[in-house]
């Protein structure tokens, strides 16, 4: 066999690799981000409270000062953690879903946010160090180049404290329409 065609065969397979990738596909643009909440229930505080989160973006949001939120978070009773879409605290004008899972995978492992299992635009509660997955509509996606306006999340509830009604977590936000990455600074490749 000669030189050139043992050259050929070797870059063949690497050549066909390329020719496949879809050079229109969407691509990522920015790394997931990750940051430590500091959140206030619902009930029980102040007006001016940062008790809601939006998902894109990561932040606490005072839910009385503008509808832009994904779910507010309240504790119960029993000082359980409770998730409130936003659908169920204010009227929504535009893209409001909310879909929740709670996976099996441990938060520091979970790194794509699950495909199905959603439950949608339900009032769920969730226990101190338990793993929740979010997948949200939001409207910023709309000038985005993919067909989908997903926005994907991971929180965990690390403590309560009900003397001030406070609520700690930590969440990991992909801010890439339709990107499912959960890996804070990395930019997720699907």
């Amino acid at each position: 066999m000669s030189l050139r065609r043992l050259v050929l065969l070797a870059i063949l397979p690497v050549a066909a690799a390329v020719a496949c990738q879809d050079a229109y596909a969407p691509k990522a643009l920015s790394e997931v981000g990750a940051d430590t909440l500091r959140l206030r229930a619902l009930t029980g505080t102040p007006i001016d409270a940062h008790s809601a989160v939006h998902l894109l973006s990561g932040s606490e949001i005072v839910p009385g000062v503008t509808d832009l939120f994904d779910f507010a978070l309240d504790l119960d009773a029993a000082g359980k953690v409770v998730i409130i879409p936003r659908t169920r605290v204010v009227t929504c004008t535009s893209l409001c879903q909310l879909g929740i899972a709670f996976p099996s995978t441990p938060y520091d492992s979970l790194w794509d946010a699950p495909e199905r299992g959603y439950v949608y635009d339900s009032v769920k509660t969730v226990e101190v160090g338990q793993t929740v997955a979010f997948v949200t509509k939001d409207v910023n996606c709309l000038a985005s180049n993919i067909s989908t306006y997903d926005v994907y999340a991971k929180m965990i509830v690390d403590s309560v404290h009900m003397d001030d009604r406070s609520i700690y977590a930590r969440m990991v936000s992909d801010p890439n329409c339709g990107f499912r990455g959960l890996v804070p600074g990395i930019i997720p490749k699907h």
